[in-house]
């Protein structure tokens, strides 16, 4: 019996690990964008010692390295929202992620994933997600991945990215259980297990795609480039000389003509003149874009934001001898960027391994476009526009 017994937890598990290759990522250039995350519940502190849960802990930090990579645009967490001690799961990863930057408004709560089970299967049926990626260790994401494939649940392009797995001894107890879950999954599936509750149909794209969602859905996918992390303030070292922040204030418009409203870049520093950012349809988002040339300064990208689609030039901006410059000239052809580069979930601009030299990637003006990258050197130039 125990050789039977043994032999069963090694059979089940090799099952479960073998569906996964090729669906579950560490790394996470191999994930393809997708419009959702499935981020499986867990608390953040141990039911034993209250101790920081560093499963918790390092699946939000793939989540949030999914979301400003432009991997996934919106993240549903799936968690028991009455776990240990009264903890909602759900609301404590929400915070999480919203205190790191994260927007609140493109996440949404499932505080009825009891289970792993429950977790995707009312992902399909009650909410509607079809193709997602499911966000959690490698191990659970396995087991995840296998029911989504195996309950009937008429999915597509199911991927996985894998959080760090914790190294603890506490955490050598999970590994354990997961023996026996994989013998319970079977289990599940040839008993057609269904969630404990499911509820109302609530197609969520349906209610992105309405209304006011479906407005701010169109300004997000037009009017900014997916693989930045576009912020109202940034903070950064821009002088050379110590750490300032920068936003962006709008102009008193009352006699404006209605073509726009002009905008200032602004810093707390009061020795750098604000700058005249133009005319724009709303306030332009900052981009720390890092120190591009090594010279121990960042530099500061920027959108310009318009109500249609359109090719735009994408701004990268420097502070040198005293004043802003172009770091690179917006009129630099490989600087007009279209949807394509925007949301492909390239930078535009990057270090390039060439000291002296800037990496660009950008969109080629053709019938059949294409994205291509080149290295330039970049050239300082005033702004005269």
């Amino acid at each position: 019996m125990a050789v039977i017994c043994i032999a069963l937890l090694l059979i089940c598990n090799q099952i479960v690990a073998s569906n996964a290759k090729g669906k579950a990522f560490s790394e996470l250039d191999s994930i393809e964008p997708t419009r959702w995350g499935l981020l499986l519940g867990t608390t953040p502190h141990t039911r034993i010692g209250h101790r920081q849960n560093m499963f918790f802990k390092y699946r939000i930090d793939a989540a949030e390295r999914l979301y400003k990579a432009g991997k996934v645009n919106y993240i549903l967490i799936s968690g028991d929202e009455n776990s240990l001690d009264g903890v909602n799961e759900v609301v404590c990863m929400k915070d999480s992620l919203v205190a790191r930057g994260v927007p609140a408004d493109i996440i949404y709560l499932d505080g009825k994933g009891f289970r792993t089970l429950d977790s995707v299967v009312r992902a399909c049926k009650k909410y509607g997600i079809k193709s997602f990626v499911i966000i959690s260790q490698q191990f659970h994401n396995e087991r995840a991945l296998y029911l989504t494939e195996h309950l009937n649940l008429d999915v597509e392009n199911q991927q996985a990215y894998n959080a760090v797995s914790p190294d603890s001894n506490w955490a050598i107890i999970t590994y354990a259980r997961e023996y026996l879950a994989r013998v319970k999954l079977f289990w599940d599936i040839l008993n057609d297990k269904q969630p404990k509750e499911l509820g109302e149909i609530e197609p969520l794209d349906n209610i992105i795609n309405s209304g006011e969602e479906k407005e701010r859905d169109f300004w997000r996918s037009i009017n900014s480039v997916i693989a930045h992390d576009e912020k109202d303030t940034i903070v950064g070292n821009f002088t050379g000389k110590g750490i300032d922040t920068l936003f962006v204030v709008e102009k008193d418009n009352s006699n404006n003509d209605g073509d726009g409203k002009t905008f200032f870049l602004k810093s707390s520093n009061k020795s750098m003149a604000s700058l005249n950012l133009g005319l724009h349809s709303g306030a332009p988002k900052l981009v720390n874009e890092g120190d591009l040339d090594g010279n121990g300064t960042i530099e500061v990208g920027y959108l310009p934001i318009w109500v249609t689609s359109q090719w735009r030039l994408y701004r990268v901006l420097t502070f040198k001898n005293g004043k802003w410059c172009y770091f690179i000239s917006p009129k630099h052809e490989y600087m007009d960027t279209g949807e394509m580069i925007r949301a492909s979930g390239k930078e535009i601009v990057e270090p390039s391994k060439k000291t002296g030299w800037i990496k660009v990637n950008y969109e080629t003006q053709e019938v059949r476009a294409m994205i291509k990258d080149t290295i330039i050197k970049p050239d300082y130039s005033p702004i005269d526009d």
